[in-house]
């Protein structure tokens, strides 16, 4: 378990572009991956490039990007989730 002050080291460096989000999400998603083989829940995250446009976002990454691709893969690994469970 992280202590508290190891917490308070770590450093936010916003993202600046679509390719460092990318890279950064494949990482997140491979590490989340690892930690679900380790149970019994059913599904595997995939990254999926969203068209940003359809929520009124720019080429600019910005959090509200971030915001949108965790709401789309949280939501499509539910739907999965409750897919696959009601067969």
């Amino acid at each position: 378990m992280l202590e508290l002050e190891q917490l308070r080291q770590v450093e936010y460096l916003p993202i600046s572009s679509m390719e460092i989000a990318r890279k950064v999400m494949e990482e997140f998603l491979e590490i989340w991956n690892e930690a679900l083989a380790k149970r019994s829940l059913p599904g595997k995250f995939v990254n999926k490039d969203l068209n940003f446009g359809e929520f009124g976002l720019g080429d600019n990454y910005t959090p509200q990007h971030t915001a949108v691709r965790n709401y789309a893969l949280v939501m499509a690994h539910m739907i999965a989730t409750v897919q696959a469970v009601s067969g």
